[in-house]
Formats: C-alpha cells, sequence, structure tokens
C-alpha cells in the first residue's frame, strides 16, 4: 500500500501487539485490538471510512464465517476493511480478500500430499484400510462377531455406519 493511501486511513483493527505495531508503521492513528476486547461491535464506522488491518480478512477470525460477517458488518456501515499488506478492499476486492485470507500460503503439491497422507494415518490410526474391511464385512463366511474381530481397529457401530448392512440372507452360514 503506497504512503498516501495509508495516511488516508486513520483506523486500525488489531488482533495482537505485533499487528498493532505494523499498522501504527503504516500511519495509522486509532488502532483497535481484537486481544483487548475492542471487537468491531464495540466501535463505530462512518460511511465512506476505511478500516486497515494487518492480514486482511484474518484479522477478525480464522472461520470463514466470522470473515464473513465482519466485512457485512462494516458494510452495513458503509465503511471497508483494508488489507496494509495488499492494499485490497472489501467493498471492491471482497473475493479476492476471502481468497487470499482462506487459501493455504506456500503449499506445494508435494507438501500437500504429505499433509494429506499424514490426516488419513491420524484418522485411521492403525486400523485396518476401508477397502479390505469392506470384504471381509461383506464376505457371508463370517458372523458379525467374527467380521469385527478380523478387521481391526474397527468397532461394529464403525462398520455398520461406514458400510452399511451386511446384505447376508437368513439361515446357516456357508461352510
Amino acid at each position: 500500500m503506497d504512503a498516501t493511501t495509508a495516511t488516508a486511513i486513520r483506523r486500525g483493527y488489531a488482533r495482537h501487539e505485533a499487528d498493532e505495531k505494523r499498522l501504527r508503521a503504516a500511519g495509522v492513528k486509532t488502532v483497535y485490538r481484537g486481544d483487548k476486547g475492542e471487537t468491531l461491535g464495540k466501535f463505530r464506522m462512518r460511511p465512506g471510512e476505511l478500516l486497515a488491518a494487518v492480514g486482511g480478512l484474518k484479522a477478525f477470525g480464522e472461520a470463514k464465517g466470522a470473515m464473513v460477517a465482519a466485512t457485512k458488518l462494516m458494510a452495513s456501515w458503509g465503511a471497508a476493511i483494508v488489507d496494509i499488506d495488499t492494499g485490497l478492499r472489501s467493498d471492491r476486492d471482497g473475493a479476492e480478500m476471502m481468497f487470499e485470507a482462506t487459501k493455504l500460503r506456500n503449499l506445494s503439491t508435494a507438501a500437500a500430499a504429505t499433509m494429506q497422507a499424514a490426516s488419513v494415518k491420524a484418522r485411521v490410526n492403525g486400523r485396518m484400510p476401508e477397502n479390505q474391511a469392506r470384504l471381509v464385512w461383506k464376505d457371508s463366511r463370517y458372523s458379525v462377531a467374527e467380521a469385527i474381530e478380523i478387521m481391526v481397529g474397527w468397532s461394529q457401530r464403525a462398520a455398520y455406519t461406514t458400510f452399511g448392512k451386511r446384505d447376508i440372507g437368513a439361515g446357516r452360514r456357508p461352510k
């Protein structure tokens, strides 16, 4: 953001002290701090006024709902949020600001694949893979108890929730 735009912005919103220092260095006079309870509902903006924020919409929370709520509230006042780093404004560049706030930064394809594999591993936690467990679950040679015993890490409830009914007819199991 250029110096003339930064000096025109008189108020800013900071999550913590480090953000406040960046806003003051950019020339913002009044800084509201989220960690001190000075949230958007505690103060009001005038129509046409700009509120500077470090990190764009992420200053108002990590959740998309919090970002949208902040943007809607500012729009209802006729004001806008300005990202102090990029110069994007919520009234003109709202979609781009939301994209910037929600994207994963500096993440290569290999790193994303590694994160996904770690996520799957954490979820299954030593459990038999779903495709193998499905074969055991649908095999009519095993009773429910036997199938669950073979399916390492699976509970009966998880098996029914994931795979549904066993589709095995009544009567004796084949030998």
